[in-house]
């Protein structure tokens, strides 16, 4: 018999513009509700919901992060000269010298997923500089970033004891990668809590390679990867998934042979410019498409996650409402018509 997992998310960012496509709250719910889902994973934007987002409608709540964060938090300064426009500019950026104000930032979310009754929250374990992002060349190693990361997890836990569980997301950057089982375990027995997990996320972990060229490459890909794990008797740790597909490959090859024959002067374009380029260069290596393809559906009852997020880039509700409908499909969440 098949098993659902528990808590099936539309990803939902918390701004006006996203906001807007919908009537109300009741508009909302009746676009996932009739595609198989059962609620949002959230990710507040610094904006007001408009009474449109209702505490029953949360599953789960996506953790405030920056991409880049750890010369920063280590206090190398001069370092963030050389990224930023000037001091005064990343002081502005991060508020200040303080990591409080940081910490902060994820208190509020934390105190917003308990208000709301949250299952989970997601915390990004992951760092790269807009430079790094172009070079794959990286300051920090993935040790460093977990253990950087573990700092700030254990603090914020080491405060409260959440009702909710802390799941931590891999990327194919500098941090959790899954692609090292003993640096995860390094990462999931370091955590202060036993509500704890992983939220795989199958496109980041596709990023990981530039070799996939079908979606049955990427389930053959993930599946090794889950072997490593249960092998390691650690797959109940994946409590969590965000289902999504990712076939950069082609075009990461294609960039970076750009680069070696043309390459960027950083130090010519001013910081939030480059942001603005860098954003874009990521969603074309991590393309949060609908993931179709032979073996999917037995990929996620092999994990059986508890919580699972169809995670896609929204360029309109009806496009992603499309995505989520043929997904679910797939899945035999919804009767196929």
């Amino acid at each position: 018999m098949q098993k659902i997992p528990e808590c099936r998310s539309m990803n939902f960012s918390i701004y006006e513009g996203m906001l807007n496509r919908y009537k109300d709250s009741e508009d909302i719910r009746k676009s996932y509700e009739s595609r198989g889902l059962n609620g949002l994973e959230v990710i507040r934007a610094g904006e007001p919901d408009e009474g449109k987002i209702l505490p029953d409608m949360v599953n789960g709540v996506h953790l405030y992060f920056h991409i880049f964060w750890m010369d920063w938090w280590k206090g190398n300064y001069e370092r963030l000269d050389q990224e930023f426009d000037s001091r005064e500019q990343w002081l502005e950026y991060f508020g200040g010298m303080s990591r409080e104000s940081y910490l902060n930032s994820l208190r509020d979310d934390l105190a917003y997923a308990e208000q709301v009754g949250a299952k989970y929250v997601v915390f990004h374990v992951s760092e790269v500089t807009l430079r790094e992002s172009y070079i794959y060349k990286y300051r920090y190693t993935d040790k460093e970033v977990i253990d950087a990361s573990l700092e700030v997890i254990n603090t914020l836990l080491d405060e409260k004891e959440y009702p909710f569980d802390f799941l931590v997301e891999n990327l194919w950057w500098s941090g959790l990668t899954l692609k090292n089982v003993r640096l995860t375990r390094r990462l999931i027995e370091g955590m202060h809590t036993q509500k704890k997990g992983i939220m795989l996320d199958t496109g980041h972990y596709m990023n990981t390679t530039t070799q996939l060229k079908t979606p049955e490459d990427a389930i053959a890909y993930l599946n090794k990867m889950i072997d490593k794990y249960e092998k390691a008797q650690m797959l109940h740790w994946f409590k969590g998934m965000h289902l999504q597909l990712s076939l950069g490959g082609d075009y990461v090859r294609k960039q970076r042979k750009e680069w070696r024959e043309h390459p960027i002067d950083f130090d010519k374009i001013p910081f939030y410019e480059l942001f603005r380029l860098a954003y874009d260069h990521a969603c074309h290596i991590d393309l949060h498409q609908p993931f179709i393809g032979e073996g999917v559906r037995e990929f996620v009852e092999r994990v059986a996650p508890k919580y699972i997020t169809l995670e896609y880039q929204q360029n309109s509700r009806e496009e992603y409402e499309q995505f989520v409908e043929t997904q679910s499909k797939i899945l035999k969440w919804i009767t196929i018509h």
